[in-house]
């Protein structure tokens, strides 16, 4: 049987997923060929105000998110606005104040958990397709953040993330795992 998604009291809706859900917003920002990518700097604030997911993880699993690249993103916070995430991402993560964004297009993925074997984990993304003519500042969150080459970017070197680099078909074909 077929569920909608209306989660809330049970009285009147259903429990989450039995493996959870997340909800995430992306920025893409493009200049030519390249595309704003960064690699998170360890520090609480990534699991404090953007990805409190990794809390989860084990010790191991979280030092590995520290060494992928990712698109500039957060989880929502409870009853935000897309758009408001948004604008945390640009400006709090990259101290980006001026840009323009596209509608988001919204992207769901439902995938078996490994923590919850039998049950799916199911992510909900809205992805934000980003002008600016600024660049990124320095920060402690990011150990390396700006425009890159997308010839020069892997799948493999995104994660969980590079399905959903590969769905944006910011990866060429030839530069996509194998």
């Amino acid at each position: 049987m077929q569920k909608h998604a209306r989660y809330g009291p049970p009285d009147r809706y259903l429990p989450p997923p039995a493996a959870g859900m997340c909800i995430s917003v992306f920025a893409v920002a493009k200049r030519g060929g390249k595309v704003l990518v960064g690699i998170p700097e360890t520090n609480d604030r990534w699991t404090s105000e953007w990805v409190s997911g990794w809390l989860m993880y084990s010790k191991e699993e979280r030092e590995e998110q520290y060494h992928k690249k990712r698109l500039p993103s957060t989880y929502l916070w409870e009853g935000e606005h897309p758009d408001d995430a948004l604008g945390r991402v640009m400006l709090d993560q990259l101290g980006i104040g001026k840009f323009a964004a596209s509608p988001p297009k919204v992207f769901s993925y439902l995938a078996p958990s490994d923590w919850y074997p039998g049950n799916h984990h199911w992510d909900l993304v809205f992805v934000y397709w980003v002008r600016t003519t600024e660049s990124p500042k320095k920060s402690p969150w990011w150990r390396e953040v700006g425009f890159v080459e997308t010839k020069k970017l892997r799948e493999e070197e995104f994660g969980w993330n590079g399905d959903l680099m590969r769905d944006l078909k910011i990866l060429q074909k030839d530069h996509q795992s194998r």
